[in-house]
């Protein structure tokens, strides 16, 4: 019997259609056999319809286990920065990916996750940034799902002066374990200097991806990356020039804060109210010099920095952090000096915490002096890192400039007043005219709503007001009809009220519905904008009912916390919500963008 021709059965091509297949098979060479296998692979799937039953179930499914999703979670910028250069890389290598922020992520399907990648910062005491908390809050309930289906793999960004170094990265780790979750790669917690580490990370990555028995589609074309117009970054500043640096606070405040604006108009920069300027900046050179004389180097040694050979000024100048003392500091000089004071020191993790807290570096230098090699001194100290302003002026209003409102960071310490690294770089030593090196932090976790029909709740102490300028200039440009409430709180009326002028021409004018201040020195019994909130609840209820929505900023570890607990009990009294209830309408509230922060 003659063997029957597989072919026999269905065969989809004609003889002429053969016979044109023949002729290109004979002029082809293996690239573009290979090119035409994947054309028609390609035009196979999309007309897979017409051929197939019940196509969109089997091919959906197919494709979830072929893409490789990347979450940011940041605080300052850094794992965006980071998450967007490895979506890059796995494209380019061919794979098929999904690049989400935290706070866009619908974490509730999860569970249909083949690849996950998270890279993630840590804030304040070993807490989640801001924009992942919702997130942080669910994997962590009885509600997270089993991930027995997932793959995964963590990058921790963090300080490791820090106690609770990378914590937000260890949470997620674990308790995806605890879920089920299978790690593609072990965690990996990296400190500022984490350039090295990122670039071995993406490559056992990408290896152990590759491992895996799954096929993956190649690189989804679509565009996920930032808008192109500002060119600008963390690593490619723009030299920017000062119009204004102008004090505000009262001669007898107990604060210095300073207006600063930026002209702009020569540079190709676009930004967003609730977006954050990052400034570059210098450290004094009074304290350089005070610091090199102590230990005996001169201001023209050569040290290596990276690939480059400088002096030691420049490089302290510029590279290195002075005016922050921590406990790695504090232990590296204390095993080159052998002091023995400072040995006793750091042997007690209590003891080394107070100290650093106390001790500024140069105290801890003058106090115990050493001649030391300038290479010594540059490999004790951290890297600088620049700094984030929250943006104070809408650019419909001010075009070619950008505003910060700086708080200066003053300590007196042991007699003497020690200024923050940045924050006296601004105040201090830049005039108008002066350059500056600055980027735009792009912030979408803290935006007015789309509809400017609804109205918002401004909540905001010190220089956190800063955001809300320029929210109200942009409300202004923009003709909403939405109504405005700010709550603002500072020590003194006359000495303290930011931006007043202003505040009262927005409420004249009939843009600022309602404005509740909270002046903490001006009495005897302390008020602050919590009290404010509790005060004015019936009526904060009535807005949030009519949708409004609530923005907070200022600092992260006593007043955001503070505002947060008066809202919940705003929540429970004004409703039938008890405290447990309400802080799911309030984490509700933040999912729907509806609950807002900025903390620092």
């Amino acid at each position: 019997m003659k063997n029957k021709n597989p072919f026999d059965t269905f065969f989809p091509f004609s003889i002429d259609k053969v016979e044109n297949l023949e002729k290109i098979e004979k002029n082809c060479s293996n690239i573009q056999y290979a090119w035409l296998s994947g054309y028609f692979w390609n035009l196979a799937n999309q007309t897979s319809s017409k051929l197939i039953s019940e196509p969109n179930e089997l091919f959906q499914k197919d494709d979830t286990e072929k893409i490789i999703t990347i979450i940011s979670a940041s605080q300052t910028g850094n794992a965006t920065l980071l998450a967007k250069r490895f979506n890059e890389y796995l494209n380019n290598e061919n794979k098929k990916t999904n690049l989400v922020n935290v706070s866009d992520y619908n974490f509730k399907k999860i569970k249909n996750e083949k690849f996950l990648v998270l890279i993630i910062s840590t804030q304040g005491e070993g807490e989640p940034p801001e924009e992942a908390l919702s997130f942080y809050k669910f994997i962590m309930s009885k509600k997270a799902p089993r991930l027995d289906n997932l793959y995964y793999s963590i990058f921790g960004l963090g300080d490791i002066s820090y106690d609770l170094f990378c914590q937000s990265g260890k949470d997620f780790d674990k308790r995806f374990s605890e879920l089920g979750a299978k790690r593609l790669l072990n965690r990996l917690d990296a400190d500022i200097e984490y350039e090295e580490n990122y670039i071995k990370w993406s490559k056992d990555l990408l290896f152990s991806i590759n491992q895996i028995d799954i096929p993956f589609l190649k690189k989804n074309n679509k565009d996920n990356l930032i808008n192109g117009l500002n060119v600008y970054t963390k690593y490619k500043p723009a030299s920017a020039t000062i119009l204004v640096n102008q004090k505000i606070t009262g001669r007898n405040s107990t604060k210095d804060v300073h207006h600063i604006e930026i002209d702009i108009s020569d540079l190709n920069i676009i930004y967003t109210p609730g977006d954050a300027l990052g400034v570059w900046y210098q450290n004094s050179s009074q304290l350089i010099n005070q610091i090199l004389k102590l230990l005996s180097i001169d201001t023209f040694d050569k040290v290596q920095v990276k690939d480059k050979l400088i002096t030691v000024f420049e490089a302290l100048k510029n590279n290195f952090e002075l005016t922050i003392n921590t406990k790695h500091i504090v232990q590296k000089y204390a095993d080159i000096t052998q002091n023995k004071f400072l040995q006793k020191i750091i042997s007690n993790d209590k003891d080394l915490n107070n100290y650093v807290k106390q001790t500024p570096l140069l105290n801890m230098i003058n106090d115990y002096p050493k001649k030391l090699s300038s290479q010594q001194l540059i490999n004790i100290l951290r890297p600088l890192k620049p700094r984030l302003y929250s943006i104070s002026s809408s650019q419909s209003e001010t075009s070619d400039e950008v505003h910060i409102t700086v708080g200066v960071v003053k300590k007196i310490i042991s007699g003497s007043l020690h200024l923050g690294g940045a924050s006296g770089y601004l105040s201090q030593f830049l005039k108008v005219d002066d350059s500056i090196k600055i980027f735009i932090e792009k912030n979408n976790n803290f935006r007015l709503p789309e509809n400017k029909d609804l109205p918002i709740i401004m909540i905001a102490s010190g220089t956190g007001i800063a955001p809300f300028r320029s929210f109200m200039q942009q409300r202004d440009n923009d003709g909403s009809k939405g109504k405005n409430w700010i709550f603002f709180g500072n020590p003194n009326f006359t000495e303290d009220f930011l931006y007043q002028l202003e505040w009262q021409r927005f409420l004249k004018n009939g843009l600022l519905t309602k404005m509740s201040l909270a002046w903490s020195r001006d009495q005897k019994q302390k008020i602050y904008v919590q009290d404010k909130i509790r005060e004015n609840g019936k009526e904060l209820w009535a807005w949030i009912e009519q949708g409004a929505q609530i923005y907070v900023c200022g600092n992260a570890s006593k007043m955001a916390k503070d505002v947060e607990k008066a809202l919940l009990d705003v929540f429970s009294k004004n409703s039938s919500m008890n405290i447990e209830e309400s802080s799911e309408f309030l984490n509700d509230l933040r999912i729907k963008r509806r609950y807002q922060r900025d903390v620092y």
